[in-house]
């Protein structure tokens, strides 16, 4: 079964078990709904850790490889020009080009 079926039905029966155990009380049950909402929401982010864990896995691993383009490796070539100690030469922004062609022209 899949494991957001399964993390979803784990917090569905918690949530219907704590409303029943509060509407054997004497209290409104709309009351119970709410507070039964709040139980089941704590007792599940306590409980059910694994299978949340199982569930955010398999979503991250749905999830495609990002694709590569030429504003990614600029960013990164300069992340990592900034990273070293050594001289490097920086990649030159589009800003720095069009301010170089401009001071270019006007010459």
């Amino acid at each position: 079964m899949k494991a957001w079926l399964v993390y979803t039905l784990a917090r569905l029966g918690i949530f219907a078990a704590a409303v029943a155990l509060l509407l054997l009380t004497p209290m409104p049950w709309y009351w119970a709904v709410i507070v039964g909402a709040l139980v089941g929401l704590l007792v599940s982010y306590i409980a059910l850790g694994k299978l949340r864990e199982q569930v955010t896995t398999s979503l991250a691993n749905r999830r495609g490889k990002p694709e590569r383009d030429a504003d990614t490796d600029f960013e990164d070539d300069f992340v990592d020009a900034a990273d070293t100690d050594a001289p490097v030469v920086r990649p030159v922004s589009d800003a720095d080009r069009h301010a170089a062609r401009r001071e270019h022209d006007e010459d």
